[in-house]
């Protein structure tokens, strides 16, 4: 092995190689360093807007919810289960609401003031401001019905419209804050006011519909109960980000391979180099097996710097990517204005692995030509 590395050194990292010996190997390098970079960075693509998508889902109403396999609502304090101790309770409803202008149907939820600020969408909010008979709408709902704060909207209880005489019916409520997610659809159906206010006004005093998890968390949810994930409530999505993760890892992976095929040429152009020092080595007893061997490091060596280099630009890249945003998107169709990157130092690792052993094959099974070739046809030809 000592062998073998000594001659790569002299044969191939030497000062008196020509120009074209060591522009092929700048090529070599370059390419694969771009296959690499290109295929990470598409895999980072993938894993970042997978990443900020779950993360926006999940602050709006939390990671996952708990709720009864039977019923709708439950009361609050009638389970004692672990899985629900550091839950926050919550209770949703749907309702008709009107302003001056135009009505609209909506999901109302609710939780306890003191947790409003649990909710990602609401860390920096004032749950003070969820008073009696107040609500928070989103920025899509207000632009379509012409609202904004302090002014007073109506709430249609839908299990009590048929009953002309019953007087709750229906309650006036005042905007105390208008929210914004970022996704048009969840702004323009999703109102939130205070748990009290919300079974005060649907007489369910003490009634809840179950309990909001706002982090993956490892309980075990026990009969009869079950969690629904963001992961199952919205499946259309990511079975839809799915779809095209795939077919574009494809593409991606074919070319980073084509660019190893580069370096069949790069070996070929470097044995006819440095043909004559290996009759010359084969004229003192170096065997065909040694010859194979440096062959296959030199490609091993040239695809481990070309992988590093490619991991590094990558590397770069996604960080400009995140500071500068650099490539934009259509918000109101992937929920961000662009395109987030998230480098994983594991893929990335991966990958290098993979370029490695790739090189290993490709060289592998073409070095044959270059090893067991007759030192005498070499002679002759000079």
């Amino acid at each position: 092995m000592k062998l073998v590395l000594f001659l790569i050194k002299k044969l191939f990292i030497s000062k008196n190689s020509s120009l074209v010996f060591r522009l092929t190997n700048f090529i070599t390098i370059i390419s694969l360093s771009l296959g690499v970079a290109s295929l990470n960075i598409v895999i980072s693509s993938i894993d970042g807007f997978e990443s900020e998508i779950s993360k926006k889902l999940s602050n709006l109403s939390g990671y996952s919810s708990i709720n009864h396999l039977f019923e709708d609502e439950i009361i609050q304090n009638e389970f004692n289960q672990p899985f629900i101790f550091d839950k926050i309770p919550y209770l949703e409803k749907v309702a008709l609401l009107k302003s001056k202008n135009d009505s609209q149907s909506i999901n109302i939820n609710a939780y306890p003031i003191n947790d409003f600020n649990k909710i990602g969408l609401f860390n920096s909010f004032d749950s003070n401001k969820i008073k009696n008979e107040s609500i928070i709408i989103g920025k899509k709902l207000a632009e379509n019905l012409d609202l904004k704060l302090g002014d007073q909207v109506v709430i249609f209880n839908p299990k009590k419209l048929g009953n002309f005489s019953n007087q709750n019916r229906y309650d006036f409520f005042i905007i105390a804050h208008i929210y914004n997610s970022g996704i048009t659809e969840f702004d323009e159906k999703n109102i939130f006011t205070s748990l009290e206010n919300l079974q005060k006004y649907f007489s369910l005093e003490n009634y809840i519909s179950g309990w909001v998890s706002i982090d993956p968390n490892d309980d075990i949810v026990d009969y009869p109960f079950y969690e629904m994930t963001i992961y199952d409530k919205y499946s259309s999505l990511f079975d839809w980000i799915n779809t095209q993760k795939w077919p574009i890892l494809f593409i991606f992976s074919l070319i980073a391979v084509v660019s190893f095929f580069g370096l069949l040429s790069s070996l070929s152009i470097l044995f006819d180099e440095k043909k004559m020092d290996f009759t010359i080595l084969k004229i003192y007893g170096l065997s065909n097996k040694s010859i194979s061997k440096i062959f296959i490091f030199q490609s091993m060596i040239l695809a481990s710097i070309g992988s590093t280099i490619g991991i590094l630009l990558s590397y770069v890249f996604i960080q400009l990517q995140n500071e500068f945003k650099l490539i934009s998107i259509e918000k109101n169709i992937y929920f961000v204005d662009y395109l987030p990157m998230e480098f994983n130092l594991s893929n990335s690792l991966l990958i290098f692995v993979i370029s490695v052993i790739l090189s290993f094959i490709i060289s592998a099974s073409s070095v044959k030509r270059f090893a067991y070739f007759n030192p005498m046809y070499v002679l002759r030809s000079k």
